[in-house]
C-alpha cells in the first residue's frame, strides 16, 4: 500500500525533480526529453489512480492505494526509476570499473570480517551527490544483497557503506552476532580500517564518540565544523562477531 503524498517517491529515488522543464524556445537535450517523458508517464498514472484506483485506510487513518492499484504504481515506479537511472548515468563501461573497485574493497575489508557472509553482488543504484549531508559532486550509489555503497567516481574510492534497508519480501540480511570481540578490540579494528584508507587523518586529533547497542559497536571520529555548520566525521561499525556493518567518510575528501 502506498500513502498518497504530494511529493512522489520517484523524485528522491532517481535524484531528479519531477517539475524540471526546459526554458521556452530552448533546444532540449534528447536525454532530458526522455527523462521528462518518463516522469510525466508516472505522474499521469498517479493522477489516473487518484480518480479511478482502489483505496483503503491504514492504521494511522491515512488514505492509501490498495490492491492492483498499489501493485501497478509500485511496478511502474521501479520501471521508470530504472530507465531514468540509465539515461542519467555514466557509460556502463565506466560504472563497471567502479563496481570492480567496490568488489576489491569488499574482498579486502568486508568479506573477511564475516566468514560465512554471502558474496555481495554489486549493482548501480543512481546518483547521490552527497555523503551524510556533506556535498560530494558526482558521488554515485551502488547496492548489493545486504549493503549500500557511495563512491567517488573520479577516483573510485569508497566514501560510504552500510547495511541497507530491505524491501518487503527480500531475505533478511546476513548478520554475524557471535560474541568474539569486545569494545577495545573492535575500536582497534575500526582504527586500522580508517588508517588503511590513507586519508591523511590523525584520529587522535579528532573527537571520538562510542556507542553500543544489542551486540553492535559504533565508533565516530568528529572533526571541526566547516562551512554552513557541516561537521565532517569518520564512522565505523561492527557487530560483536567482527562483521563490518558500516563505514562512512563524511567530509575527509582531501586525500582521495
Amino acid at each position: 500500500m502506498l500513502v498518497i503524498l504530494p511529493l512522489l517517491a520517484i523524485s528522491a529515488f532517481v535524484g531528479f525533480s519531477l517539475t524540471k522543464t526546459s526554458p521556452v524556445g530552448a533546444q532540449q537535450d534528447p536525454k532530458q526529453a526522455k527523462v521528462e517523458a518518463l516522469q510525466q508517464k508516472y505522474l499521469d498514472a498517479v493522477e489516473d489512480a487518484k480518480k479511478n484506483g482502489e483505496f483503503t485506510t491504514n492504521q494511522f487513518g491515512e488514505k492509501v492505494y490498495a490492491g492492483k492499484t498499489a501493485e501497478d504504481l509500485l511496478r511502474l515506479e521501479k520501471e521508470v526509476g530504472a530507465e531514468i537511472r540509465e539515461l542519467t548515468a555514466r557509460p556502463a563501461e565506466d560504472r563497471s570499473k567502479t563496481i570492480t573497485a567496490i568488489n576489491e574493497w569488499n574482498d579486502k575489508y568486508l568479506h573477511p570480517s564475516a566468514e560465512e557472509m554471502p558474496k555481495q553482488a554489486v549493482q548501480y543504484a543512481g546518483r547521490s551527490g552527497q555523503v551524510q549531508g556533506t556535498k560530494r559532486v558526482g558521488a554515485e550509489r551502488y547496492f548489493s544483497q545486504d549493503y549500500q555503497f557511495t563512491v567517488d567516481p573520479q577516483t573510485n574510492k569508497l566514501l560510504e557503506m552500510y547495511v541497507r534497508p530491505k524491501e518487503v519480501g527480500e531475505p533478511k540480511q546476513y548478520e554475524d552476532m557471535t560474541p568474539r570481540y569486545n569494545d577495545a578490540q573492535l575500536e582497534q579494528k575500526a582504527r586500522e580500517l580508517i588508517e588503511s584508507q590513507k586519508l591523511g587523518v590523525n584520529l587522535d586529533s579528532l573527537k571520538l564518540e562510542k556507542n553500543q547497542k544489542v551486540g553492535t559497536f559504533f565508533y565516530t571520529w568528529e572533526g571541526e565544523k566547516i562551512a554552513d555548520g557541516v561537521q565532517p566525521f569518520l564512522y565505523v561499525a561492527y557487530t560483536q562477531g567482527g562483521q563490518l556493518i558500516g563505514y562512512i567518510n563524511a567530509g575527509f575528501f582531501d586525500q582521495l
